[in-house]
């Protein structure tokens, strides 16, 4: 059985190399097992991808304090294993300005277990394997919750970024969503309507909270309702490595 690496980019390079032992275990096994491979000859394909993103307040986990920002991440991965029996490790990384509060995967709708291995002031990784059988198709599903740590206090303002990129499968990626969701946002921020300043004044319609508090990229979305979304087809391994950053900037109006 051979050993792919199928792992998230989502650390920046000085975690990676952090990491290198692990990834350095993974790749000696694989050589061992089966004869090297290029990225392209490898039999894993990632189908297609979901990914919505949902930003709320809430309380912080001791109950106490001002409204803080976090962003639920629903990511579904459809994979179709090409070739012979794979056991393929995964990982999911965290940034220490966005702690993790909570993280779950599946393989088919059933729990698969997973590592925590976490770098003081560095972030964390979370790391699982995926046993595929010979042309089976697989949904890897995880969900987990950050925290959005201050950005900028003095401004008030509050940032979300994620990076994305995905190695060791074989291209094309289909079809590819990446989907925003601030509707939990908008029904808080009707709450306080005047800022923190006036309760009584009158709530901003939809899209003129969205012009004024936020400010998104990577160009090119698409919006529905309180959806922002962007839709790719047929990427390529190129594009697959190196995906715009997904970055999402607002007032903070809660502090």
């Amino acid at each position: 059985m051979s050993t792919v690496t199928l792992l998230s980019r989502r650390l920046r390079a000085s975690r990676h190399r952090l990491f290198a032992p692990v990834a350095l275990v993974l790749f000696l096994a694989a050589f061992a097992l089966s004869p090297p491979a290029r990225a392209q000859e490898l039999p894993i394909q990632i189908v297609w991808v979901r990914q919505y993103y949902t930003l709320f307040l809430a309380k912080s986990r001791s109950g106490g304090g001002p409204l803080q920002p976090y962003v639920r991440c629903l990511v579904y991965l459809q994979f179709r294993n090409w070739g012979p029996p794979q056991r393929v490790p995964m990982g999911h990384g965290e940034r220490p300005d966005y702690p993790n509060i909570r993280f779950r995967v599946w393989r088919n709708q059933v729990p698969i277990p997973f590592q925590r291995h976490v770098i003081p002031r560095l972030g964390a990784q979370d790391l699982y394997e995926v046993n595929f059988a010979a042309g089976e198709s697989v949904r890897v599903t995880y969900d987990y919750v950050e925290q959005v740590l201050s950005h900028n206090p003095e401004e008030k303002v509050d940032v979300f970024e994620d990076t994305w990129g995905f190695e060791g499968y074989r291209p094309p990626l289909e079809d590819w969503w990446i989907v925003v969701e601030l509707g939990k946002m908008y029904t808080q921020y009707q709450a306080s309507p005047g800022f923190g300043q006036s309760p009584a004044t009158p709530a901003l319609p939809y899209q003129t909270f969205f012009n004024r508090i936020f400010r998104v990229s990577p160009h090119g979305y698409q919006s529905r309702g309180t959806e922002i979304w962007w839709r790719f087809q047929d990427v390529g391994e190129e594009r697959m490595h190196s995906f715009p950053k997904l970055r999402v900037e607002w007032q903070a109006w809660y502090r």
